[in-house]
């Protein structure tokens, strides 16, 4: 089913939008090349169905269907220029990213106005000069590790151009301007786009959001592509495709949409049911996706109370997408990330292992700022001894076996506990065992046998379980 709904996207492209080589040639990313959003709340917002990370990915995939563009959003709201260039080795320079494009400077001007409220006063802005050093930084080790740079100047705070918010933003977004210039970076003159949108509807009577944004500082659909329109073009896709395109997009987003609601549908109910846990009461949620959701866990371990969230067909974008509500909601002790086979290994799903690990990333640290014990699973392999199920061609050994050595060093560096899923089941070829698997794909009884003492070996370790 995946395989037919990528091939009619294909299909749409081509009968709406005419091919043209000169189009693909003047794109500043190419092929197999990775280009990673470092910004604020505006950019982890953008990973909504029509959020502008979002967007830039669905056009990416139609209007170029023959480039595999990956696209990593790592936005965390709130953040400002101190905070981005703390984590800016984590999140991007660790990944080798071709491009990062850094969003930078809201919160460094919004917090100082927004500590005047009594309810926020522990808020801090960021002064120019340190915003300076901050992005300077940023943009001097990117260069160093040859990953090329687009520095977005911000959009705005207040839909009033002529609001106390923007006159500062003035200042922040000339040094930004400066620092791209100086170091020859890609310029994308956001501030230019919202104040030219915006202009004709400035008077004294005005609202401060409704035009562009929901509150005056974060994206309404309108805003989301404005954002994604100016970026792209700036990033040389021709404005008038990324017009003609717009239709297609617009059910893009739909079904986007469509598969958040069921996702979060799925426990919605249930987590409500259960509620906040008693003062002595501990939970543990295994989460993930199908070999999470197909595990019988009341039967395999009675008397450990383990709650269930695993949706078969996931991506680890869509896990983080749901997080809050079937993790952080229920107040567990302890969550174990396990993704089974892992779907973004899928084609169609246009995810890069360095995107799974991002992700996994980002559910570590919403775990650990709600003080919940995290422990990883590593990868669980498949095999294509099946006639018809040849499943290694899309999720190939060597690539699964690089990304559980990354998760297994990440698990040691952050003293999480890793789950080795893949060496339990896995035959000297690196590939799951026959005698483990219905699909060559999915463990049997046989397999989720192999795989439950570690899991019982692990939550002694974690202290979450005694014999």
């Amino acid at each position: 089913m995946r395989r037919i709904v990528a091939c009619m996207i294909v299909l749409l492209h081509v009968i709406f939008i005419d091919f043209n080589p000169s189009f693909s040639r003047d794109l500043l990313i190419d092929h197999q090349q990775q280009i990673i959003f470092l910004g604020n709340s505006i950019t982890e917002m953008g990973e909504a169905p029509d959020g502008y990370v979002s967007l830039i990915r669905k056009m990416l995939a139609t209007l170029y269907p023959e480039k595999r563009i990956f696209v990593l959003n790592a936005g965390i709201s709130g953040h400002k220029s101190s905070d981005m260039s703390a984590r800016f080795s984590r999140d991007v320079l660790q990944f080798k990213p071709d491009w990062v494009t850094i969003s930078v400077g809201i919160n460094d001007v919004w917090h100082d106005y927004l500590k005047k409220r009594p309810d926020l006063n522990h808020l801090q802005g960021v002064p120019l000069d340190e915003f300076t050093s901050y992005l300077n930084d940023m943009v001097r080790r990117a260069k160093s590790a040859n990953t090329r740079v687009a520095l977005f100047t911000t959009t705005v705070i207040m839909e009033n151009l002529k609001s106390q918010e923007n006159m500062t933003l003035v200042g922040y977004n000339k040094r930004i301007a400066e620092i791209a210039r100086k170091n020859k970076c890609l310029l994308i003159d956001l501030n230019k786009a919202f104040h030219e949108a915006l202009a004709p509807h400035q008077s004294a009577t005005m609202n401060n959001s409704g035009i562009l944004t929901t509150d005056g500082v974060h994206m309404n659909a309108a805003g989301n592509w404005l954002m994604a329109r100016t970026i792209l073009s700036a990033f040389g896709v021709p404005l008038e495709r990324i017009d003609q395109s717009k239709s297609l997009i617009e059910r893009l987003i739909a079904e986007h949409q469509r598969k958040n609601e069921s996702s979060l549908s799925r426990y919605a109910e249930c987590n409500h049911e259960i509620g906040a846990p008693r003062i002595d009461e501990k939970r543990i949620v295994f989460y993930g996706s199908s070999s999470v959701d197909l595990w019988n866990l009341a039967d395999d371990f009675p008397g450990i109370p383990f709650i269930n969230r695993g949706i078969g067909g996931e991506t680890t974008r869509q896990m983080v997408h749901r997080f809050r509500q079937d993790v952080l909601s229920l107040k567990p002790e302890i969550v174990i990330l396990f993704y089974g086979s892992c779907n973004d290994f899928w084609e169609n799903n246009r995810m890069s292992p360095e995107e799974t690990m991002l992700n996994t990333i980002r559910m570590v640290d919403m775990a650990r700022w709600n003080r919940i014990k995290v422990a990883i699973g590593a990868i669980s392999p498949v095999n294509d001894y099946i006639e018809g199920k040849d499943w290694v061609w899309s999720h190939p050994v060597d690539e699964v076996r690089a990304l559980n050595e990354w998760l297994r060093s990440y698990c040691e560096s952050q003293d999480l506990a890793y789950i080795d899923f893949f060496t339990a089941v896995a035959d000297s070829n690196h590939k799951l065992v026959s005698e483990y698997t219905y699909d060559g794909m999915h463990c049997n009884d046989k397999g989720y046998a192999s795989w439950k003492p570690l899991v019982i070996e692990t939550l002694k370790q974690l202290e979450a379980w005694k014999p």
